[in-house]
């Protein structure tokens, strides 16, 4: 029963037509995380009533109001640096602050550029937001809309709401709002404007003001050195906060690369869905919590489960049933080598298998079945690949979990189990982030 919590969860919320805003923060190349969460939240049914964004946040407030999500995905997952700014690869290698890349008359170059221009022209980025962000569109819908940018001229921040910015301003003061230090300045009827980021890269204050109860607030950055939600809490009187952040990151804020933002993109989906439960895991994202070598192991004859034991440093009681080698042995064992006790099996034995995968360097951006990921492990795991490995982990435990799943595995192979829930979850995922079909029917193939 509780293996399909998640997808019960799923529906529930979405039966519900919950209302919420949310807080999207600045993190130039990271943006394609909140698109991901924008698309986390409309396929868990969630009634969005307001965005509120800094800096690269705003940009995918106003594009998402105005043409959607999935428009906001195409943009995210096909764009690269040369079509936001006029800059040379050797000026974009410096201001993602990769100076190792470049010898000293290259780096020379760039500095000239970047200082002679009073910073790098992103003409082409005005183009593109004028393309994609219809003013009429943000003006008519029920979403609000909350931006945050800093005046140079007046030394001071403005917050501002859609009803309050100038006709025919908007995608300009968008702009200014996401008018990053390197960028040339934005200038709007003779007032010089910065990043918003500046005054508040996390402008929670903007739900506050507005009244909301609900807020999904999507931090990029995390520079709320602590306990990010400690700082989140400051603002939280009358508000219930989901606070979202990236799970790992993929690039600089000034990466801007396609491959990245569909890691990014599908980053901020699934962590989104472990945010509201219906994935768990600890490191990877897995659907449903039932136990993949419960069942396999049992079915063995007593001589194999006795064999696997052994594998392990375990003498297998004789004439004991399968439960007793399973509950009162191996699972004691597990316990034991994890330093993990009181845990229910399965989070036991997914736990393990989550270390295993990240030691293997499984792929993580796939939502997995128990077993999915269980057959992960097996098919990349290959003993002749780690001969001369001496990971302290690998050595204690990693190698006789691994030769003692390799062995049930030749006894009877491991079957994938696929529940018509997580079908039905994989299929919603693989439409939202819709990015490489092929790379999504891979990708579904194994985790399943």
């Amino acid at each position: 029963m509780r293996k399909i919590l998640g997808i019960i969860l799923l529906f529930a919320v979405a039966s519900t037509g919950m209302s919420v805003a949310v807080v999207f923060s600045g993190g130039g190349g990271r943006g394609a995380y909140e698109v991901g969460v924008y698309g986390a939240l409309l396929d868990l049914g969630l009634d969005i009533e307001g965005i509120y964004g800094a800096s690269v946040g705003s940009l995918n407030a106003a594009g998402l109001i105005s043409e959607g999500f999935e428009a906001a995905r195409d943009l995210w997952c096909s764009m690269d640096y040369l079509e936001l700014m006029n800059a040379s690869p050797q000026l974009y290698e410096l201001i993602q602050g990769n100076i190792g890349q470049l010898d000293t008359l290259e780096l020379a170059s760039a500095m000239r550029t970047l200082t002679a221009n009073n910073g790098i022209d992103i003409e082409p980025l005005r183009n593109k937001m004028k393309e994609i962000i219809t003013e009429e569109k943000v003006r008519d819908s029920d979403i609000e809309l909350g931006i945050v940018l800093y005046s140079l001229s007046q030394l001071k921040p403005y917050a501002l709401y859609k009803a309050f910015i100038p006709e025919g301003k908007l995608v300009d003061f968008v702009l200014a709002s996401a008018n990053f230090p390197a960028f040339t300045r934005e200038e709007i009827d003779g007032e010089v404007f910065i990043d918003g980021g500046v005054y508040s890269n996390f402008p929670l204050f903007m739900a506050k003001e507005r009244g909301h109860r609900h807020v999904v607030a999507v931090d990029l950055i995390g520079m709320y050195f602590g306990d990010s939600l400690a700082y989140v809490n400051m603002f939280t009187d009358g508000m219930n906060v989901t606070l979202i952040q990236p799970s790992e990151q993929y690039g600089t804020v000034m990466t801007f690369d396609s491959q990245v933002s569909k890691n990014y993109l599908i980053c901020g989906y699934l962590d989104t869905m472990k945010a509201y439960g219906v994935l768990r895991g600890e490191r990877y994202f897995i659907f449903g919590d039932d136990d993949p070598l419960q069942g396999h192991f049992l079915s063995l004859d007593s001589e194999s489960r006795i064999e696997a034991l052994r594998l392990l440093g375990l003498v297998g009681v004789e004439e004991e049933c399968a439960e007793y080698h399973y509950y009162r042995q191996f699972i004691p064992w597990l316990e034991s080598t994890l330093r993990k006790p009181y845990m229910r099996t399965c989070e036991l034995v997914s736990s393990i298998l989550e270390e295993m995968a990240s030691f293997l360097a499984v792929e993580r951006l796939i939502p997995y079945s128990p077993s999915g990921l269980l057959r992960a492990v097996i098919a990349t795991y290959s003993a002749g690949d780690f001969q001369q490995e001496r990971h302290l982990d690998f050595l204690t435990i990693y190698r006789r979990l691994l030769v003692f799943l390799e062995y049930l595995h030749r006894q009877k192979p491991f079957e994938l189990q696929s529940s018509a829930e997580f079908r039905s979850f994989l299929e919603r995922f693989q439409t939202s982030v819709g990015l490489l079909e092929q790379t999504c029917s891979q990708r579904g193939h194994i985790s399943q």
